[in-house]
């Protein structure tokens, strides 16, 4: 039996991004954005990566999440893709009027997992409303030093069915 799958999503999930400075120091910096890593993201990525398959699925650019990917994800950790915006569903949002960016995990299946098999790390539950059992919500990071919530993934992960 296949691995199970663990999507993790990007922005305010595992990182928060900014154009401008916030009182703590940034990890790193990709074009405009200062990057702030989540607090245990490092031991959560590594944690995942003796357990299971990893991939990303962020709704922002394939640039942006290749330069996110290349500074989070040390080459033992071995994604199984990083997908970006182009492979999320585009729908209408009336109360924003503006777009909602659907990640529908029926995709993932063409890489080879069942839907029983595939777990998604998002802050957004709308973007995963099609699979709503699939997903573990965390609170959106804004960049915090004493967020925790990575540790609740920790356990989460940790309780899921081999």
């Amino acid at each position: 039996m296949p691995r199970r799958l663990v999507i993790f999503d990007l922005d305010e999930t595992l990182v928060h991004a900014v154009e401008t400075s916030l009182p703590i120091q940034h990890d790193f910096e990709v074009g405009p954005y200062l990057v702030h890593e989540r607090p245990h993201l490092r031991e959560l990525l590594a944690f995942a990566a003796e357990r299971f398959d990893l991939a990303v699925w962020s709704s922002s650019s394939t640039e942006y999440v290749s330069a996110i990917v290349e500074h989070l994800f040390v080459p033992s950790h071995q994604l199984k893709f990083a997908w970006s915006v182009e492979k999320c569903v585009q729908r209408e949002d009336p109360g924003s009027n503006g777009y909602i960016y659907i990640k529908d995990l029926r995709k993932v299946q063409g890489q080879g997992y069942t839907l029983d098999r595939i777990t998604i790390v998002d802050d957004s539950p709308e973007k995963i409303k099609r699979q709503p059992r699939n997903h573990i919500q965390v609170k959106p990071y804004r960049g915090d030093p004493s967020d925790n919530e990575l540790l609740a993934v920790r356990a989460a992960l940790l309780a899921l069915p081999a």
